[in-house]
């Protein structure tokens, strides 16, 4: 009987059933992988599995790109954190609350709001 597919949840990168998460360390930091099971191959009279990997980030958040995002308060974050999107949209509201914009770019902020309040159903 054939063993049962274990499907953690589909990857953020490429859309592919992950099978398993790997994680390398390289210079003391931690890096996220997806793998995906593809199956077998016979090569040369042996059978191999077959799989490909994602790369989903590291551990934890991005040093060196986070850098650049000082001044808004921005953490960035590799695609295994799920609450990274909302954290992003506190620190960039935390960050406008403060910030003097031209009259082009509030009238592209009240867009962007009315677009998010239509995603939570909410009106304005």
């Amino acid at each position: 009987m054939p063993r049962k597919k274990t499907v953690i949840e589909m990857c953020p990168r490429c859309g592919l059933p992950i099978s398993y998460y790997k994680v390398r360390e390289v210079n003391g930091r931690r890096y996220v992988y997806a793998v995906h099971y593809l199956g077998y191959e016979k090569a040369g009279g042996k059978v191999k599995k077959k799989t490909k990997e994602c790369y989903l980030g590291p551990e934890g958040s991005y040093e060196y790109a986070t850098t650049t995002h000082i001044n808004e308060g921005l953490v960035l974050y590799g695609a295994t954190n799920k609450e990274r999107l909302l954290d992003y949209l506190e620190r960039i509201v935390e960050h406008l609350e403060n910030a003097e914009l031209e009259p082009h770019q509030e009238e592209k902020l009240r867009k962007l709001i009315s677009r998010l309040l239509k995603k939570i159903g909410t009106s304005h």
